[in-house]
Parts: C-alpha cells; structure tokens; sequence
C-alpha cells in the first residue's frame, strides 16, 4: 500500500483523499442519517436545523438525504458509464488496430458515431424509454467511447510493426494473449486517462441531463436536485439558495476536480514483475513437404526456385540454395539488395501471397503448398536474432519475464528460471539481468542476451540479421566473436546477414551473395568477393 502511494504526486493524494471523502459520504451516510429523500413530512423550504441539516426543499422534503442519494446516484451513473465506455474503446481500439479484417469496419463504425448528434439521440432515446437509469447508463456509453478508440488504434497499429511484438506472434502468441500481455501495457495510460474523463463526462452529463428533466423522475440525484431548486421560484425569495443549489452543485465540483487531479500524470516507478503465461503452442498439423536434395549431410535449410514479390514489384528473384547441418553460411551484400528480406521469408515473416517457391527448415515447409499451417516451431527448430536488439525487447517486461514467455522445453518457473540462468552465464551476463528492463542494459549486453534468448530452446537453426549492427566496432567483434563460438559449441547451423565481408570470409563454410535481388554465381560472385577484400584493406591501410 505504500509503494503503491509513493508512486503518486502530491496533487493526486489529494484528490483521491477528495475523491473518497465524496463516495465514504454517499454510501455511508445514509446509514446516519436515516431519514427518507422522498419523505414529505416537514415544512416547505426549513432553514438547517438539528433534524434537518440542510433544512427542506420547496415541499418539505429533507436536503441532506437528497444530497446523500443523490451523490450516491451520480456516481453510480459515472462509474458505469465509464467502466463501459472505457472497456468499448480498450477492447475495439485494440482489435481494430490489430487485425486487418475488423479495423476497417470498427473504425468505419466510430466514424459514423462521432457524425451522430448526442444530444438529439439521447432525447429519442429518453422519449422512447422513460429516461430509465440504465437506459441513460448505456446510452452515454455507446456515444462516448470512438473518440478515444481511434486514439487507441492509431497506437496499436505503430506498435504492432515493432519487433518485440513480432517475437511474440513467432512464438505461437494467440491473439489475445499477445494483445493482453504485449500491447495493453503500451495503452494503459490512455486506457486510464479515457476512464476518468468519461467518469467527468458522465457525471456533468448526467447532472445536465437531469437538470433538463431528461431522466428517470423516480430517482434522486445531483442533477434533479438543481432542476427541482431552479423550478421554484420561491427558492430565490429567501435564503433557501444558499442549502438547496449550493450543496449539490459543489458536489459536482467536487468530484470533477478530484478526477482531475488523480488523472494526472504519475512519476512512476518500474512495474513489477508480469504474470508468466502458460502453454500456448498450437497442435502440429501434418503437411506434405518438398523432398530434401541428396547427399551425404542433410540440408538444414533448403530454398527451391524462391521469388519474393511486394505487387508488381520483385523483391528477391528465382534463387536456389542449401545451407548443410552444422555449418555457417553468410548471406552477403549491398544495402537494398534483398538480405533482409530473405532472412525473414526463411523465417516465414513475409506475408504468403507474396512468396512462390519453397522453403524446408529443419524438415519443416516454412510455406507449406497445400495452404496448411507451417508446424516449424519458432524459437524451438529454429531462431531468429534482429538487427536492433533494443526494439526486439518489450522495453515494459524484464528480461526475465522474456525468458519466461519464449520457453518450450521447461514447464515449471523454476526450471525456466534455471534455463534462463545457464543460457545468460553462457553470454558472460548474471542471474541480475533477468530483474532487469531493457532500457537498463546497455547496447553490448542486449546483444549478448538477445544471443542468449536465441539460444536457450536448442534451435537446430539460427537466422542472424546483422545481428551487430548497432553496437561501436570493440564491442561488435566481441559479440560477433561470442556468436560465432556458441554456434560452433552447440554445432547450430548458422545463417548470417551481414555487412562485414572479411569476417564473413573468415568464418563462413559458405558464402551467399544477392545484388540487387539476384544470387551471383560463379565469375561475378568472385569478383565481387574479390572487390569487397580490396576495399576492406584499402580502409584498413587509411
């Protein structure tokens, strides 16, 4: 409790102390002062007195119980209204800016609401139904929340492109334990903002509504007691303004500020540790795969005739290859020449339509021809290392937690825990690291435990994209020194996208060049080997 009170500023304490005053008041005090709100048993417009603490209205009824119900009422009618709303914009935005299929029609729907006269629609509504308490709770809920909901959506659709999210989705991640888990916590913060402001909305609306005579006349609240006060004009004959408007309309003030101040913005610590998922792996599906080519070793990874196009526009052209088992094969070339994109149509990252040919990984058709689901498993039969292993992190999980989620081979915490552990020992990183966000480690050490995430399922196949590319010259041949040795150490076969032509050279079985989308073979590969070797010790002897 006082971690959680520490985490808030000075103006929020006070208004949550504000704010619970007002609901201690509404729903404890009629256990006090037990008199009726519609009881008519006294004289019209009493001043305060013992009895009647904020003396009677303009027929005889007592203030102080009607302020209490009343208080009751809207705040009921404030929490309902957005605890729906909020959960409608959560709940759409996320799923429109997730999948393709819903976004078009969610957002095409909260475009035609946003269109749609509120006021007007809450008159039909009330005319049509009575002005019922739920009637009007369901109504502000269904106009209130496409505003907030493209906002959501927007955020959703930026973060669903970054790479932490497409780890997630590699690793089988279902929909909603991916929107749960790996993009709710990005929204939070507009999830919460939403659901004070539509609690504020619901409260002035409610209290206008009522103030109008739009509402159910059966009920007590805020906004009634102002109607009733501003209806008699005998309320402005004496002093009977000052206990019969005054009361109710600083409740109101009240609870708008005190959502206001809680609304804002908090100097948050680090967030704890996140609940470990459980076993989400999909049933393998049987798929008719291409045949493996002959020889003496079996291919590890095996390409037939892959052509990648984005539309009209080619990508990768027809190209052909085997990576062996066991061995390290670069994949080299020009900036904008296709390695990239290679590498993760390898990894079944590229949309299906846009890939012809085959692909075999470790015995597993990447695209299967029969429209079937591939059965490789991610992070299991093989891995994937990213180019920026700072956006490859959920920055708002720990490593651990990471760690956790992408386990196949251990069930219970503390084996992962163990595994983790070992695989981060095996990078030179500690036991530390797992408590740890990424935004705490620095470029070198994400790298290496990036190295060691890639590594801690036993994968048969390691996919590398640059894997260095955005560390300092020291620190990227240490890492890239440190990958090449456990590739070898754990006999993995290695598919390596790199810049970096005389390493490659050095440690490479097998060098794959692409210019421009085509595979070069034979004279013009060697030449442009040969070139690359000139240039890399022209730069070295400058």
């Amino acid at each position: 409790m006082k971690s959680w009170l520490a985490k808030l500023t000075a103006s929020q304490r006070v208004g949550m102390l504000l704010f619970v005053l007002i609901v201690v008041f509404a729903l404890a005090g009629p256990l006090i002062h037990t008199a009726s709100p519609f009881a008519i048993d006294a004289e019209r417009l009493l001043p305060p007195s013992e009895q009647y603490w904020l003396g009677t209205n303009a027929i005889g009824q007592d203030l102080f119980s009607q302020l209490m119900h009343g208080s009751r009422t809207t705040l009921y009618i404030g929490l309902m209204v957005a605890l729906i709303s909020t959960f409608l914009s959560a709940s759409l935005g996320l799923l429109s800016g997730y999948s393709n299929r819903l976004g078009l029609a969610i957002n095409g729907l909260a475009n035609m609401m946003l269109v749609l006269p509120s006021l007007l629609l809450i008159l039909i509504v009330a005319s049509f139904t009575g002005g019922g308490t739920w009637q009007l709770i369901l109504t502000l809920s269904l106009l209130t929340w496409p505003g907030y909901m493209k906002l959501i959506r927007a955020s959703v659709l930026s973060l669903k492109e970054r790479e932490f999210v497409k780890a997630a989705q590699l690793y089988q991640g279902k929909t909603w334990y991916v929107l749960y888990h790996h993009l709710l916590p990005f929204i939070w913060p507009l999830v919460r903002t939403k659901f004070i402001i539509a609690f504020q909305t619901a409260v002035a609306m409610e209290a206008s509504l009522s103030f109008l005579g739009i509402g159910n006349p059966s009920t007590v609240s805020l906004g009634k007691m102002l109607q009733d006060a501003f209806s008699r004009t005998q309320t402005f004959l004496n002093d009977a303004w000052q206990w019969s408007i005054v009361p109710p309309a600083l409740v109101i003030l009240f609870v708008t500020v005190a959502l206001a101040l809680i609304g804002e913005k908090a100097v948050t610590a680090n967030r704890g540790g996140i609940e470990l998922p459980g076993k989400e792996r999909r049933a393998k599906r049987k798929t008719s795969l291409p045949q493996q080519p002959a020889g003496d070793q079996p291919s590890a990874v095996a390409v037939r005739d892959l052509q990648v196009a984005y539309g009209v526009k080619t990508i990768i052209y027809p190209i052909s290859f085997e990576v062996k088992r066991g061995q390290i094969t670069s994949l080299v070339g020009e900036s904008g020449s296709g390695k990239t994109t290679m590498a993760r149509t390898l990894y079944g990252l590229t949309p299906v339509e846009s890939v012809s040919g085959s692909i075999v990984v470790n015995g597993h058709a990447v695209y299967p021809s029969d429209g079937r689901l591939s059965t490789l498993q991610r992070w299991g039969d093989a891995a994937y290392i990213f180019q920026d292993p700072r956006s490859s992190f959920n920055p708002i999980m720990t490593l651990g937690a990471q760690f956790y989620e992408t386990m196949q081979l251990q069930t219970s915490l503390r084996e992962k825990k163990a595994a983790a552990v070992a695989a981060l020992a095996e990078v030179q990183l500690g036991e530390h690291v797992l408590a740890l966000y990424p935004h705490q480690l620095s470029g070198g050490m994400l790298s290496r435990a990036l190295i060691a995430l890639a590594l801690v399922n036993k994968p048969k196949v390691l996919i590398a994209d640059e894997p260095t590319g955005a560390l300092d010259p020291i620190v990227k041949r240490e890492v890239f020194d440190l990958l090449v040795s456990k590739v070898k150490e754990h006999r993995l076969t290695l598919l390596l996208i790199t810049h970096d032509l005389p390493a490659a050279l050095h440690i490479s079985d097998e060098i794959i060049v692409l210019q421009d989308g085509v595979q070069l073979h034979g004279e013009q590969k060697q030449r442009y080997l040969h070139n690359g070797k000139q240039l890399f010790q022209q730069a070295v002897s400058v």
